[in-house]
Order: structure tokens, then C-alpha cells, then sequence
């Protein structure tokens, strides 16, 4: 039996954090939509962190062109779901990680019911309407979201604090037109976003720490030029507004 706080040693190590932030990241749960190149990047970490419970959902079977960028996946298991590799693969880097996977597309419903009991959420998936569902559940469980996404070489994330910070509908149109798989990815960019995603999702989850409010984060992977946009709420949004 290996040594919990022996194998967390390093994280324990940092500066305000120590034991009793690690005792409750192994007692939290988290909600990732969608574990392709971004949010597989975030499972990973936050299950090597030392997460006690993740929650997943991504629908559809392993792809060749999946590869470039989906650690989680094994190319000798094209056609297999993507949930059930990740599932594997998870365990093998956190084999204490309790583990919920659903291979389903989200909508209202379904992101209401599978975000409940969980104390945070990270949007991944490569569509707005699942995001806008996942929103939409998080304003109405008082779950905060981290909203994160990348297009070719540029990424970006903030966070949504349901009635403190703008949501993700104050910000877009319903009817926003993303083509699903009609961008560039360059793994390594998927990556870094997803990453930042685990660390603020660490930070959200044991108050370690100031995580972004009420700004967005772009960064420009050609240039690595970083911006920082502020963030207002509409007061008349239909799912956050007062």
C-alpha cells in the first residue's frame, strides 16, 4: 500500500498548502465535460493531484485523428470508446481515484444531473450548446465553472462564479456558430490550457490561492502574447441575471 502523503509530498511542500489542502482535494469531486485534448490534459493532472471523485462525460469512440492530442488514448484501440480508455489510464496514474464516466452528450438535463454534488466543472467540450447546458447547471447549483477552450494556436480561460461573475450566456449568443471539428489543434496547445484548467480548478476546489475572476485569459501560442480581458455581467442574461 503506497503512502498517500508520501506520493503528494511535493504539492504538500508548496506555501499555504500542506496536509489540510490535500486532505480535501482527496475529499472533492469535479465535473470535466469532455477529456479530448483539453480536458484529458485536466483529468490527468487532477488526478494525479489527488482528486478523490471525477465525474466525466464524452461521447463517441477513439479516431485516428484523435491522437495528435488526446494523451489519455491509446492508438491500439481505435473504435473503442473514449471513456473507457481514459478510464483505464486514469486509474493507472491515480489507482485511489473514484471514477464516474458517461459516454453521453450533454444537455440541460443531463449536465444538471451529473455536475449536482460535485464543487467544481470544466468545460471542454468542442461545441456551445454542450458548454451553454453546462452553464446553465452550474448558475443553478451554485457550482463554479471553468470555461476553457482553444482554436488553432490560441487558448483561452476564465472562471464563472454563479451570480459573483459574469456566465457564460452574459457573454455569447445562444445560437453562437462553432463548427464542432472545423478548427486546427496542435496538441501541445490543447495541453497548456487544459492544465491551467487542473490548476485553477485545485484552486477553486481548496481555496488555495486567488483564482481568476471576472477576467478572461487569451494567450497566443505564435507569439505567446497574454492578454487579460475584463469581464462584465449582463444584467439582463437570461440564465444569471437578477
Amino acid at each position: 500500500m503506497l503512502d498517500y502523503f508520501n506520493r503528494y509530498k511535493r504539492q504538500i511542500m508548496m506555501n499555504g498548502f500542506g496536509r489540510e489542502k490535500q486532505e480535501i482535494l482527496r475529499n472533492s469531486s469535479a465535473f470535466i465535460g469532455g477529456i479530448g485534448g483539453l480536458g484529458g490534459a485536466t483529468a490527468a493532472y487532477l488526478a494525479s493531484a489527488g482528486i478523490g471523485r471525477l465525474v466525466i462525460s464524452h461521447y463517441g469512440k477513439l479516431t485516428e485523428t484523435n491522437m495528435n492530442r488526446q494523451l489519455l488514448m491509446d492508438i491500439n484501440r481505435i473504435g473503442e470508446p473514449r471513456i473507457d480508455i481514459a478510464r483505464e489510464n486514469l486509474l493507472k496514474i491515480n489507482p485511489d481515484l473514484v471514477l464516474e464516466m458517461h459516454n453521453v452528450r450533454l444537455d440541460d438535463q443531463s449536465a444538471y444531473d451529473l455536475i449536482k454534488g460535485c464543487g467544481v466543472a470544466v468545460s471542454a467540450r468542442p461545441n456551445f450548446p454542450e458548454r451553454l447546458s453546462m452553464n446553465a447547471a452550474c448558475v443553478k447549483l451554485g457550482v463554479p465553472m471553468i470555461e476553457a477552450a482553444m482554436d488553432d494556436m490560441s487558448g483561452y480561460y476564465f472562471n464563472i462564479f454563479p451570480h459573483e461573475t459574469p456566465c457564460l450566456r452574459c457573454l455569447m449568443s445562444e445560437n453562437k456558430d462553432w463548427q464542432e471539428l472545423g478548427f486546427g489543434v496542435l496538441g501541445a496547445v490543447s495541453g497548456v490550457i487544459g492544465s491551467l484548467a487542473a490548476v485553477e480548478a485545485v484552486k477553486i476546489l481548496t481555496d488555495f490561492g486567488k483564482p481568476l475572476k471576472n477576467k478572461l485569459m487569451q494567450i497566443d501560442f505564435s507569439t505567446m502574447r497574454t492578454i487579460q480581458v475584463n469581464l462584465k455581467k449582463d444584467p439582463k442574461c437570461p440564465v444569471c441575471g437578477l
